[in-house]
Formats: structure tokens, C-alpha cells, sequence
């Protein structure tokens, strides 16, 4: 199984409790961490060192591969771009390796911001399923901590240490999903409230869209 790692904190929470779970398997899963290297300004130099020894520490093949960009998608990216290059790369080279699940780090609050997103800027509410398949099955997208709320991640972090995150992207205060998370932070007291509104209206719209399938 492939986990998606770009190095930041819900990628490590993610790997950390894949271990822990692996750890009480039977017949424990091949468990590799696929890094793509690749940021709004292009090719990266990879995972560093810290983050490395700590995934190899937790049993992890790290697998590094660089981005495969399309003719139209140049340097600097915008986030939109960045993500699809990113996706497109991960999934070739988990097809590659034979990998039949890649696992993503996508939380609660990402269910939440990228509904409320493509509502804000599209008109139509887009919904983050927890599941989905591509290449006619071939792999399956899973997103295991699509429950859990960003807070509960950084605690885990704190609590068991890990390492210090990759940097955010410079473009990461200029994206869409930043002025979502303004928006939602200008509510106050009640943005607890709203956000657990809009995280179960997502979940009814894939609901729907399952009863509909």
C-alpha cells in the first residue's frame, strides 16, 4: 500500500498511524511512502533527512519521484495545477510499483474547506469522497483520516513527537482555500458549529451520490 507523504503534518500523522496499525496485523501490509517532488516553483529537492529517517524508523520503503508536467503546466504553478500534477504523478507511479490502494491525507477540516470552496467559486458544492477508484479499478483512493479534525492531528504531532513539517508552500497564504479558512475563522465562537454543518452536508451529498450510482 502507497502513502502519500508531501511531508507536512496530516501526511506524517497519517504514516504514523498506519504503523501503528500495521503493527497489530496478522499478515502486516507492504507499506511505502510516495513523495513527489514538486512545489509551485517546480521540481524539489525531496524529503529531508529528518522526515526520511523517521518514515524508514517506522518501517516505510520512501519512494521520491519527480512531478510529470504537462506542456501547459510551467513554473510558477497555482495550487490548482500544482494538486493535479501532483495527483497525476502519484497515481502513475503507484500504478507503476503495483500498488492497488494510495492512501492521501485529507482530514474533516479538508472535507469541510473544499466543499465550501467549489460552492464559493463554482456554484456547486463539490463533496471530498473517502473513497474513490481510478484506471477502471485498477487503483483505489482512500483518504482513512477523512473523520478526524485538523486539531486532533497537530495534537498526535505534539504528543508523539514527530519530526518538524516541510515548510508550506509560499503560495500557501494566497490560495482560495486560505481566504475559505478566513472566512470561516471571521464566525468566531461559531465556527465550530458551521464547520461540523458543512462536514455532514458533505457527507449527505456522497450519500446521495451512492443511492444514486
Amino acid at each position: 500500500m502507497a502513502l502519500a507523504v508531501s511531508g507536512g503534518i496530516d501526511s506524517l500523522a497519517m504514516a504514523f498511524l498506519a504503523h501503528l496499525h500495521n503493527r497489530g496485523l496478522r499478515s502486516p501490509l507492504d507499506l511505502e511512502a510516495l513523495h513527489v517532488r514538486l512545489d509551485a516553483d517546480g521540481q524539489t529537492g525531496g524529503l529531508p533527512h529528518r522526515i526520511r529517517h523517521w518514515l524508514k524508523a517506522l518501517e516505510f520503503e520512501v519512494v521520491e519521484v519527480e512531478a510529470r508536467l504537462e506542456a501547459s503546466e510551467q513554473p510558477p504553478l497555482d495550487c490548482f495545477t500544482c494538486a493535479r500534477a501532483r495527483r497525476r504523478t502519484l497515481l502513475e507511479a503507484a500504478e507503476a510499483r503495483g500498488a492497488s490502494h494510495v492512501a492521501l491525507g485529507h482530514h474533516a477540516d479538508d472535507v469541510v474547506e473544499t466543499w465550501l470552496m467549489s460552492l464559493m467559486y463554482t456554484g456547486t458544492p463539490e463533496a471530498m469522497p473517502p473513497l474513490r477508484s481510478y484506471f477502471d479499478g485498477a487503483i483505489t483512493v482512500v483518504r482513512p483520516l477523512f473523520e478526524l479534525q485538523r486539531r486532533e492531528l497537530e495534537r498526535l504531532a505534539r504528543l508523539a513527537d514527530f519530526p518538524e513539517p516541510i515548510s508550506e508552500c509560499r503560495l500557501e497564504h494566497e490560495a482560495r482555500r486560505e481566504r475559505v479558512r478566513e472566512v470561516l475563522s471571521a464566525l468566531g465562537r461559531d465556527q465550530s458549529l458551521v464547520r461540523r454543518q458543512l462536514y455532514w452536508a458533505a457527507v449527505r451529498q456522497l450519500e446521495r451520490s451512492d443511492q444514486d450510482d
